[in-house]
């Protein structure tokens, strides 16, 4: 089963597909408590359910079964900003768009912008910063070029 949105739990999740009102950026000082919040719990779940000698070094099952939540989840709370999407879903602004990947168990990343911003130009800088993040927190992040050479990140949990 595909999550269609980011919006399944208590914490509303950017995936930058949201209207600009519907995705505001982390600036609050309750949305940024929220996310470090949501950050421990993440440790907290890895440590408790992870087995090995760092447990916190790789996804948890309850993660791999949210990828899309997860993987958006991260990126917003490490600073990374959402795009949003206009009513006609072009982005209104630049950031990340997540999605569900093509296979089961996987999350695409994107950096998007509106028309004329030269996103394209910055995609490559953004992108890596949000595989490094993602990284850093056990995923595998692969950088893959598309049609009209445009970069975009795969994401996946790994073995478990």
């Amino acid at each position: 089963m595909k999550e269609q949105d980011g919006q399944t739990g208590p914490l509303p999740v950017h995936t930058g597909a949201e209207l600009p009102g519907e995705a505001g950026t982390n600036e609050t000082a309750a949305r940024s408590a929220e996310l470090r919040a949501a950050l421990g719990s993440i440790r907290t779940i890895r440590r408790l359910t992870n087995l090995g000698s760092d447990p916190t070094a790789r996804p948890a099952e309850w993660e791999r079964r949210r990828l899309l939540r997860t993987v958006s989840l991260l990126l917003e709370a490490e600073g990374i900003p959402p795009s949003a999407a206009g009513a006609d879903g072009e982005p209104v602004r630049t950031g990340y768009r997540t999605s569900e990947g093509d296979r089961l168990g996987q999350v695409l990343v994107r950096w998007v912008g509106p028309r004329g911003s030269g996103i394209r130009f910055q995609e490559q800088e953004h992108l890596q910063r949000c595989q490094t993040v993602l990284r850093n927190w056990g995923f595998e992040a692969l950088e893959v070029r598309g049609p009209g050479g445009r970069r975009y990140l795969e994401v996946e949990a790994g073995p478990a």
